[in-house]
């Protein structure tokens, strides 16, 4: 106990925000550190951004159970799931590992058995509690590389140590009994949960989303948005709440969100009742990593326009993240309820319901995502759809009808040359 003040002097520097730093090729050789997220982006991906990427099992250092592991990993995936890249469903992921047997180390044989030539690894290096009285640590590290299944590439990798201090210097009884108190309190399983998701979400969000552009790299600065200047006369007209949307939309697709945010609260401030300004401002918080704060306003967007697909979808998201299955399900079910096509309600539907041990509920909503998805023209998602009901099918479930049903569909229009 006599180097308790070292130790919670060093807690109380470590308590900063980290700083997201480009430490070059090797990023996740070095021990994560918690002062900042390091990571690389190889040349490779920007050469050729990867459409799909599988997040493998995740090896665990002396001390971590695999169990513990896995929650790294889940949350990991849940992550990266929302960004534009297609991704393969844990289960399947572990599926194809256990056929493979002994070739599962072997990269080319992983990628084609999964039909993803992108493979996501990681190492826990951290997962637990630390408790000495007046002072309490909860950490969770872990160190990822994202590597090419056909030649072992590296495209990107990164490190990170999200921990969560409790307690402080006690300089009288009092301050020993908060000191106390504080800790214990951060020894809930609450904060253990919280230091994953921070991991998670703070690495992750080192890895560009396609889906949007290039300026989602975080190595390089946004592209400055350039708004026309207003016109000498006649006089500019007073900002109008549906005019910082428009702006706000703009700084969003140039990866703005702090300037996105005060857009909409501008326009929030002009006219409250406007469901897309709410919606854009939960947007912007989940990109700002405040998912807690966006569930209001994805609530009050509803509230005001209950029947937009979009905004069930975010707040199916936001509570599925948040492991809250039922109501994301509930979520999803008003959303295909509003709009029989929405293929992204479809499809998570069924990822919840599989996880929860439903696979034929999930089987229906699978077949109910590739429907959509050939409804809307987004072919590469119904082939998606498609596998996972084929990999139901494998599991026992008669599937034969809805297999053949999608399968034909897709063959049509590539016969046609409709699907890309």
């Amino acid at each position: 106990m006599r180097h308790l003040p070292a130790i919670l002097a060093a807690a109380m520097l470590a308590a900063c925000a980290p700083v997201t730093i480009d430490a070059g090729r090797g990023a996740a050789e070095a021990p994560p550190e918690q002062s900042e997220v390091a990571f690389h982006l190889d040349d490779a991906y920007r050469a050729a951004p990867p459409d799909c990427v599988a997040v493998m099992p995740f090896a665990g250092a002396e001390g971590v159970a695999p169990d513990d592991a896995e929650r790294v990993r889940r949350a990991v995936f849940a992550h990266l799931a929302p960004q534009g890249k297609r991704d393969v469903e844990l289960q399947r992921v572990d599926t194809v590992l256990a056929r493979l047997g002994e070739r599962r180390s072997e990269l080319a044989a992983v990628a084609e058995g999964l039909r993803c030539g992108t493979l996501l690894r990681g190492r826990v290096s951290e997962y637990g509690h630390q408790f000495y009285g007046v002072y309490s640590r909860v950490a969770v590290g872990a160190s990822l590389t994202m590597v090419r299944g056909a030649d072992g590439a590296v495209l990107w990798e990164g490190r990170h140590l999200a921990a969560s201090h409790g307690g402080s210097l006690p300089l009288s009884p009092i301050g020993l009994a908060m000191g106390m108190l504080d800790a214990a309190h951060n020894m809930e399983e609450e904060q253990l949960l919280r230091s994953t998701d921070d991991l998670a979400r703070r690495l992750v969000a080192t890895i560009p989303d396609d889906r949007i552009a290039s300026l989602d790299d975080p190595a390089a600065p946004p592209s400055p948005v350039t708004l026309a200047p207003p016109p000498p006369l006649p006089p500019v007209p007073p900002p109008t709440a549906a005019g910082h949307v428009a702006t706000a939309e703009q700084l969003m697709a140039a990866g703005d969100w702090s300037a996105a945010l005060a857009e909409v609260e501008a326009a929030i401030t002009l006219d409250g009742k406007l469901a897309e300004a709410h919606f854009l401002r939960a947007r912007a918080l989940i990109k700002l990593g405040e998912p807690v704060k966006a569930e209001p306003a994805i609530l009050t967007a509803i509230a005001l326009d209950g029947t937009n697909p979009r905004y069930l979808d975010a707040l199916g998201y936001l509570n599925s993240t948040a492991g809250r299955t039922e109501r994301a399900l509930a979520a999803y079910h008003m959303a295909i309820d509003a709009d029989p096509a929405d293929g992204f309600a479809w499809y998570n539907s069924g990822v919840l319901l599989l996880d929860q041990g439903d696979a034929a509920g999930a089987a229906d909503a699978f077949y109910g995502a590739g429907l959509a998805y050939l409804k809307r023209g987004n072919f590469g998602q119904a082939g998606k759809a498609l596998a996972d009901l084929r990999e139901l099918s494998g599991q026992g479930l008669p599937l034969s009808t809805e297999i053949d049903t999608l399968a034909g569909a897709l063959e049509r229009l590539a016969a046609k040359g409709g699907s890309p």
